[in-house]
């Protein structure tokens, strides 16, 4: 009989303990979940939740990783944070989407795009001999090309990749833009019913050839020479067959647009760079002192050859060139002493667009080093600290 009394009670003592929970199960007792899901044909590139009417929007809750088209991502949240919050969506093309006062508890899913919209997928090919830097897809009649839908991930030759996109519009114009900047237009294109493109630049005329006469007048062997088009990523191959000695010229021939820079090296690994000649009213280039100062053709068409300046070091110093390597625009650039305040935004009521560069003076008279800060439209401060403006190169800001 004791031992059956005592049965009810060690019942009642396991029903009262209950089952361990998991972890997970008391994580989620003190956690909030949302989850974001993109709906869209772009990439979300960041995503804020904020209290209401909060100072800022607070950190960037997809971290480093931005979200794919058709992509799930889930935010925790502590359950003190409450369930009603602002949301701000930054897309890869900079624009930004912005809800006020999101209830996450009663809506624990923030889906942006519509999930009803047909997708398309087209498979784009790289079939030319050249790397597919940029590529666009725009419905047929929309003005502008929108986002660069490789991002910064270009095609190699021979490489293919798919288009994915969320719409209902069928016919579209695809522009290809390749590594040397030369593009090919595809007007009109019926996605819907031709879901593969090959661009292989055969609608391309051929590139016109340019000859480009180099007078070595400077003080020493140029040991190899550089001629590249302007919006080329490197410099290509040496275009001297043998080392140029002083008071000799040679000959290069170039397929490129008619604006080029041109890199000299000479026998110590020093090195003097041009950028931005016009190679069709230019054809002859006298290499002497100062041949990189000017702003002007160096020689004359006809072949005649300026002097060089007297006096090198009162010629006008060249100006500092920043370009926007980066995927969104600059909005804002500062250029000061180290040590002291930014001072005025250098581009004003301006950006600084994808690809675009702007010539930098220095802050203060003759003071050249200065500290940049570059500001992108996603907020993302870029610093270059000590930098000379005096010294005519090109940095690039990503």
């Amino acid at each position: 009989m004791r031992g059956l009394r005592a049965w009810p009670l060690a019942g009642v003592l396991l029903l009262a303990l209950g089952p361990a929970r998991p972890a997970e199960a008391q994580q989620a007792a003190t956690t909030r979940q949302v989850t974001v899901q993109n709906e869209t044909d772009l990439k979300l590139d960041q995503l804020y939740l904020s209290p209401p009417a909060a100072a800022d929007r607070g950190a960037n809750r997809l971290g480093d990783a931005a979200l794919a088209p058709g992509g799930n991502f889930r935010i925790r949240l502590s359950r003190d944070a409450g369930c009603t919050f602002d949301v701000v969506a930054v897309w890869q093309d900079g624009q930004e989407e912005s809800r006020s006062a999101v209830n996450i508890c009663r809506t624990p899913r923030l889906v942006f795009g519509d999930p009803a919209t047909p997708r398309r997928d087209a498979a784009i090919a790289n079939r030319a001999e050249v790397a597919l830097r940029e590529f666009y897809a725009s419905p047929n009649g929309l003005e502008g090309w929108g986002v660069n839908r490789l991002g910064d991930q270009p095609i190699a030759a021979g490489g293919s990749f798919t288009l994915r996109l969320r719409t209902r519009d069928c016919v579209f114009d695809l522009r290809a833009v390749y590594a040397d900047a030369r593009e090919e237009v595809r007007s009109r294109h019926d996605l819907c019913a031709e879901r593969a493109v090959a661009f292989d630049r055969s609608t391309l005329p051929p590139p016109v050839a340019h000859t480009l006469v180099l007078v070595n007048q400077h003080l020493e062997t140029v040991q190899e020479v550089y001629v590249s088009a302007s919006m080329d990523a490197d410099w290509g191959p040496d275009r001297l067959a043998d080392p140029l000695p002083v008071g000799e010229e040679a000959t290069v021939t170039l397929e490129a647009a008619c604006q080029a820079d041109i890199r000299i090296v000479f026998p110590n690994g020093g090195a003097e760079e041009r950028r931005e000649l016009d190679l069709c009213t230019t054809p002859r280039i006298l290499l002497a002192p100062g041949w990189v100062l000017g702003a002007e053709p160096v020689v004359a068409a006809t072949g005649g050859m300026d002097p060089a300046p007297a006096d090198p070091d009162a010629a006008e110093a060249p100006l500092l060139k920043l370009r926007n390597a980066g995927t969104l625009p600059i909005i804002e650039i500062y250029a000061a002493p180290p040590g002291e305040p930014r001072g005025v935004d250098r581009l004003g009521a301006d950006v600084l667009g994808v690809g675009e560069s702007l010539e930098l003076e220095a802050p203060d008279g003759d003071a050249c080093i200065a500290d940049l800060v570059a500001l992108f439209r996603d907020g993302r401060e870029v610093t270059r600290p000590g930098v000379n403006l005096c010294q005519g190169e090109e940095i690039e800001i990503r």
